[in-house]
């Protein structure tokens, strides 16, 4: 087995600190909204103005990685997660905190796009599996130390000084892209100035459009973890801290996961090992809203990780590989903007029934959700990508590496 390439290795590192800023402000902006006298429904609207910009930038985002490089969006990416983060220190207020959101998610936005591109492109079709996974591992990595550092800081410091701690190591992702851009790979890809085509054309390749679903889908279950799970676990009575180390064993079960993703993914295919995380994240949701001690919301947040933290690299791999030539980071934005448009619609929606009708009913929702879209995604992929059972005729067995 090959050592990664060190610029592989690097754009993780970076990735880490900048999810570390970003990921802990997503648990300090639920708590402060709550402590400012925020509704649920009214913290799901915060929560959703991570991805609204997000929403229509992607696909751009994507294109000018596909055109520039990875470099620009990068560094344009840490420094707004930077800004983002030092709003709410500068100005406590709900507002702040909405306005904070939003640029947030679009910095984050942007270095996801291209530290996702830039992984798929240091990867060979047999070591893209394995590389998304370590990029994967960086995430939750970064998802355990983010809620945890959070949660302290909290406790410790208040909620205005936690963005300031959180702030601490997107600057130093900044600094590294900014100043020392050597080791970032010259985009390798067309660059041709002729008309491109419609974004539209890649949602008409079947197997890009069903994995686009099912990546979606997998988001939604995250996103509703990070946001119901400080609210549910606070209106129990579990301090900051507490929550945020059940939000730790979730991030370290979507670390042990991914240490084993490319070996599941080699034995039974991609697609197949999408299903199984699916179908294991709605178990997941259906437990938990029988259950209120920490040590049983850990044990339910682990499953959760595994399965969310396994499908998220799978998801990947799939749209990189059936991806144009030449529009993976095209292909990868048109991932983050259907992610993005669940973390808009989501938390409003379940938070509206939250205030409604309790927590009961958005997590059996959540659970039916996940069972009837890994339900249509299994059997949607059997005709539609290889490496389910009963493949089409004629291709060689292995990765695909572009659209059927």
């Amino acid at each position: 087995m090959t050592a990664p390439p060190r610029p592989l290795l690097l754009i993780v590192a970076m990735s880490v600190a900048t999810h570390i800023g970003f990921g802990g402000s997503r648990v300090v902006a639920a708590l402060f909204a709550l402590n400012l006298g925020a509704t649920p429904l009214t913290i799901g609207l915060v929560v959703s103005l991570y991805a609204l910009l997000p929403l229509f930038l992607a696909v751009s985002a994507g294109q000018l990685v596909d055109r520039l490089g990875m470099r620009l969006p990068l560094a344009f990416g840490a420094l707004m997660v930077l800004i983002g983060l030092a709003i709410p220190w500068v100005m406590p207020t709900l507002p702040a905190l909405c306005v904070s959101a939003t640029v947030l998610g679009v910095g984050f936005m942007s270095w996801q796009v291209a530290a996702q591109t830039m992984t798929g492109s240091l990867s060979t079709s047999h070591t893209r599996a394995g590389n998304f996974a370590l990029l994967g591992m960086g995430f939750s990595t970064s998802g355990l130390l983010g809620p945890l550092v959070a949660g302290v800081s909290i406790d410790l410091l208040g909620y205005q000084a936690s963005y300031a701690v959180l702030a601490v190591l997107p600057l130093v992702a900044l600094i590294a892209v900014w100043w020392f851009p050597g080791w970032i790979p010259q985009r390798r890809s067309s660059t041709s100035r002729g008309p491109r085509p419609s974004s539209l054309d890649l949602w008409r390749l079947p197997a890009l459009r069903r994995t686009f679903f099912a990546g979606g889908v997998l988001a939604t279950a995250w996103d509703l973890f990070n946001f119901f799970l400080p609210v549910y676990a606070r209106s129990i009575g579990h301090s900051a801290t507490s929550i945020g180390l059940i939000m730790a064993v979730f991030a370290a079960a979507t670390f042990v996961v991914r240490l084993f993703t490319a070996a599941l993914a080699r034995r039974h295919g991609e697609p197949a090992v999408l299903v199984g995380a699916i179908f294991l994240t709605a178990a997941g949701y259906a437990a938990f809203p029988f259950f209120q001690s920490g040590i049983a919301l850990a044990l339910i947040a682990f499953l959760l990780g595994l399965g969310c933290g396994c499908g998220q690299p799978i998801s990947m791999t799939l749209i990189y590989n059936l991806s144009p030539k030449g529009r993976t980071g095209e292909g990868t934005g048109m991932r983050v903007m259907i992610n993005q448009l669940t973390h808009v619609t989501i938390p409003v929606a379940f938070g509206a029934l939250a205030s409604v009708a309790g927590y009961l009913p958005v997590f059996i929702g959540c659970a039916a959700m996940l069972f009837g879209g890994g339900e249509f995604y299994r059997r949607a992929s059997r005709a539609d990508i290889p490496g389910t059972a009963a493949p089409p005729a004629g291709p060689p067995a292995g990765p695909p590496t572009g659209p059927p």
